[in-house]
């Protein structure tokens, strides 16, 4: 795992090398030998990396490794700084000054310079050891035991006891149905069906299911069950199909030429009916080599694969059927753990038997809906003949289920399945895999912000761009790949969608347990967690390494940091910390102990986080802001390497001038957070991008960010000054609150000319501060953001949108209403949009009786959402309008009196939600007993229609999405 940690060293030491070069006179031979150097041993790390070492002696050599990058960057990139900060205070010198200026910075040349070659030297020493040791021996012979490790997870095409299998019935059959179509909706090569998951969640067993169906044996001539996995040959992939195919040729087989095996498939697939199963695809190089083995022959062949991998499954089948494979419900892992624990026990003899459950029922919840983690707890259960065993096991279920260091024989299979997602990820990943690490179990992780701390600390690189990209979108395709994956469970966000894919996300609980492994084998993370009693949940770090360990984050309680607040005098030693975070729930005193003896140790800091935290005696201070020379300030001023601040949810007292010296800040949260500021004068920060602040805070600033300014969240009108913001014009995404008229105008003037603005969250009641007249001018320019794709707009709009303009958002992919209270139909304006894919309505956006969707209205829309229009009574909906409409929801429309006629000619319409509507609303789409309702035509086609909450007419209650 060092190598993605000396990857994005060396490329942070490659952009100082090139960009910095002038700072680096007088060192740059010995920059470049250490760069140099550097790529030597980040070869060599690769190699390591790519064998998975274990043995002790490797992981010593790549901890001092990665200890050494570190101090490569602190090096060169200090000096830098310190040179470039010189030269800008040089011009306000005296010429005598500026001389002996001149004089100190060779002195820090000549010092850095010995520095470097200091580095360089236990550099080369460090490489040539790793030869000189016979390491490469180790790692040939891990590689050895790695591959007995991956023999574990080679499958097989019979089927076991039924009692592993619960609760996929359903799934058989649409599958087995799907394979026995003889259709053209499958791509032309060769008709694929895919199953994918996560490790553990029953995608081979089902496959096993689907493939020994009575009714597969009866159709298919031919089968074959082949084992893909991470370690494949192409050989062995297409003779163990042939063998399949032909098991009296084995012996010929084996001696015949790759391509006469490829000849042989091919003709036996035109003569008969094969079904092939490539279980546990890892990869699309795989199908790569034996595509050519594949006719394309409709109708006839099937293929059937699982992979924890969705690309692979849309790669090799794109036009396929894809399934992915849901968790067990409660019911269902309990009727799996009675099959494997409770298993020939008779219930009439056994007194405990209740007890058992209850407790068994109890232990489900750690599984999470893992068929193999249901398993392996069941399996262990079963040895148990006790309730007082069976009480150890639930006291410990965490750690039988986890860590693994009690966990015997076959149990350790959930740890060694999950470990093999973790491996095979692509290496610049693997860090930001662990960064989730520091998270809470079920937390629910904000996603922008990981994207942060991520950037924050090189871990995603600009050398990935495709084409336009900005650093977070090269972030969020990142996330994606973990998402695909099956590492991370991911939420998409309801309503309008951002510009990057996910809103937050968690991990499952057997996966966070192989992250706190993995963070812990590799020394990459620390959490001190002092809540409730606990000391540490990720101390000290399990492995033989010496090395220091870069991440710290701190979780404290209120009861308990009065009792141990030095938790950094106590854990932390190294200077190159990286990252620190502290999470805490109004504690007072807290930060002023720890502020004032650590914080300017860790001057190499390049993400801070204080969350929650109340700095002592601001209740005390007036009106007018008269700070007290004793109150705690923080001190961040000497944290120039700083690229991430967030001091979300506090209550500090901060000096403008100590932020402003961080040059180099990139990202900086204010989110419902309480400052006051020392001194009145600007924020000067030249490398900003990412700015959130909070809009109902007294708080008024005058900000002069640099035009690097990307996303900017809470801007309020009265609050920031408005000239700054319009001096900004790389805008991307911006949530502002415009609640006064003053500046209103000017500001909706910037925004329309905003060519790189392509998400806006507005909260204004434009009609409110201006009438209908000016408001409809305002909002007309609004409409003519062309760039735009992603818009919310809160508050009263007027009577009506501006009638439809060829120029109104050109590129308009989501919309969401609040509040607009229109009295005209808003969707003969909407519907003339030429991209829009995602509609919402949420409170009282119409308060008309009538909507009419016409013919050719919204031709690209997916998703509508109407949500609490009140006085709607009629929907139309005529034919060929929508024609593309995949989902549709209708909540708190209690006036509506029937479902749209319109509705039956939208083919592509998937799912239908009633939520909260008259429970005679609902009864006019059902079939009960073979009774239709008399618009149950109308919706028949549709596969998923949900009615909930019927009758539960709720009122209005605003969503503020622009705080999310």
């Amino acid at each position: 795992m060092a190598e993605p940690i000396v990857s994005f060293l060396l490329e942070t030491i490659s952009t100082l090398l090139i960009e910095e070069a002038k700072f680096l006179r007088g060192v740059s031979d010995e920059a470049q030998q250490l760069h140099s150097e550097l790529k030597m041993m980040l070869a060599l790390l690769r190699d390591a990396d790519e064998k998975q070492h274990e043995a002790a002696i490797v992981k010593e050599w790549v901890s001092q490794s990665k200890d050494l990058a570190y101090e490569a960057e602190d090096v060169l990139e200090t000096h830098v700084f310190k040179i470039a900060s010189r030269r800008r205070r040089r011009g306000t010198l005296q010429v005598i000054r500026r001389f002996a200026s001149i004089i100190n910075e060779c002195y820090i040349r000549h010092k850095v310079g010995l520095e470097i070659q200091s580095l360089n030297t236990r550099i080369f020493s460090l490489t040539r050891r790793f030869q000189e040791y016979g390491i490469r021996v180790v790692i040939t012979e891990n590689e050895r035991l790695n591959s007995r490790q991956q023999q574990l997870r080679t499958t097989y095409s019979y089927v076991g006891d039924d009692e592993d299998f619960v609760g996929f019935g359903d799934d058989i059959q649409k599958l087995v149905q799907v394979l026995l179509k003889e259709d053209d909706q499958f791509f032309g090569h060769h008709e694929v069906v895919s199953i994918s998951g996560m490790g553990g969640s029953g995608k081979s067993t089902l496959a096993r299911k689907v493939y020994n169906h009575a009714n597969i044996k009866y159709y298919f001539d031919s089968f074959a069950w082949v084992c893909i996995s991470q370690q494949w040959q192409t050989r062995d992939i297409l003779q163990g199909i042939l063998i399949s195919f032909l098991p009296n040729k084995r012996g010929e087989i084996e001696n015949w030429r790759d391509d006469e095996l490829v000849e042989q498939l091919v003709r036996i697939q035109k003569e008969r009916k094969c079904l092939v199963v490539l279980d546990d695809i890892w990869s699309t190089d795989a199908w790569e080599c034996i595509k050519v083995a594949f006719p394309i022959r409709k109708k006839r062949n099937k293929i059937l694969l699982t992979t924890r991998n969705k690309d692979v499954a849309t790669t090799i089948g794109p036009n396929g059927f894809h399934h992915e494979q849901r968790s067990l419900t409660d019911d269902e892992s309990w009727e799996l753990l009675q099959r494997k624990a409770l298993r020939g026990r008779p219930r009439e003899e056994d007194q405990d038997v209740r007890y058992l459950e209850d407790l068994g029922k109890k232990m489900i919840k750690f599984c999470g809906g893992l068929p193999l983690a249901v398993v392996v707890l069941g399996g262990l259960l079963a040895t148990k003949h006790s309730s007082k065993e069976w009480d150890v096991v639930y006291r410990n279920c965490k750690s039988y289920l986890g860590k693994g260091e009690r966990i015997q024989q076959h149990q350790e299979e959930v740890q060694k399945v999950l470990a093999l997602s973790y491996n095979d990820l692509p290496y610049k990943l693997k860090p930001c895999f662990l960064y989730l690490s520091g998270f809470f179990e079920d937390e629910e992780i904000e996603i922008e912000i990981l994207y942060h701390l991520w950037i924050s600390e090189g871990m995603v690189s600009i050398e990935d761009r495709i084409g336009e990209e900005s650093i977070m979108d090269i972030a969020d395709r990142y996330f994606g790949e973990l998402v695909k994956r099956y590492i991370v469970h991911a939420e998409v966000p309801d309503g309008i969608v951002p510009i990057r894919k996910f809103k937050s996300c968690r991990l499952h609980y057997l996966m966070r347990d192989l992250c706190l492994a993995k963070a812990r084998e590799e020394n990459f993370l620390k959490v001190i967690d002092y809540r409730h009693g606990n000391d540490i949940e990720l101390g000290n770090s399990t492995s033989s390494s010496s090395g220091n360990c870069h991440r710290i984050m701190i979780y404290l309680s209120e009861q308990d940091a009065q009792k141990k607040y030095t938790p950094l005098e106590m854990e932390v030693t190294n200077k190159h910390l990286r990252a620190l975070s502290f999470r805490a729930s109004v504690t007072e005193n807290l930060i002023t102990k720890l502020a004032d003896s650590q914080f300017n140790r860790f001057k190499m800091l390049r993400s801070l986080k204080i969350q929650g935290v109340i700095t002592p005696g601001l209740t005390d201070i007036d009106d007018n802001n008269n700070i007290p020379d004793d109150i705690f300030k923080l001190p961040i001023g000497n944290l120039i390497h700083l690229r991430y601040l967030s001091l979300r949810s506090s209550t500090l007292v901060i000096s403008p001038s100590s932020i402003s010296n961080l040059e180099h800040l990139e990202t900086l949260d204010l989110k419902f957070t309480k400052i006051l500021w020392t001194e009145n004068v600007p924020l000067r920060m030249c490398q900003l991008r990412y700015l959130y602040l909070d809009p109902f805070d007294d708080l008024s600033l005058k900000i002069h960010a640099s035009n690097n300014l990307e996303m900017l969240k809470g801007f309020r009108t009265g609050r920031v000054d408005i000239r700054d913001f319009c001096e900004l014009t790389n805008i991307q995404e911006i949530d502002a609150v415009m609640l006064e008229e003053k500046g209103l105008e000017e500001i909706i003037n910037h925004i329309s000319n905003l060519h790189k603005l392509k998400k806006a969250c507005i909260w204004t009641p434009i009609a409110e501060l201006f009438g209908q007249e000016k408001g409809s001018t305002l909002l007309r320019q609004l409409f003519c953001c062309s760039n735009l794709q992603h818009l919310l707009l809160i508050g009263h709009l007027g009577q009506k949108l501006p009638d439809y303009d060829s120029n109104f958002f050109r590129n308009l992919l989501d919309l969401r209403l609040d509040s607009s209270t229109l009295e005209e139909d808003p969707m003969q304006t909407l519907e003339k949009l030429p991209n829009l894919e995602r509609l919402w309505f949420w409170n009282h956006v119409f308060v008309g009786k009538e909507m009419v969707c016409h013919s050719t209205g919204f031709p690209q829309l997916r998703l509508l959402l109407l949500h609490h229009l009140h006085y709607v009574e009629k929907w139309t909906v005529e034919k060929g309008a929508m024609p593309n409409l995949s989902h549709l929801e209708i909540q708190c429309c209690e006036s509506l009196g029937m479902i749209p006629q319109g509705l039956r000619f939208i083919e592509p319409l998937k799912e239908l939600v009633i939520d909260s509507m008259p429970v005679d609303f609902g009864n006019r789409i059902r079939d009960v007993n073979g009774r239709k309702g008399e618009d149950f035509d109308k919706i028949c086609h549709i596969p998923t229609i949900t009615i909930i909450n019927e009758g539960q007419i709720s009122g209005s209650t605003p969503r503020y999405l622009y705080f999310t």
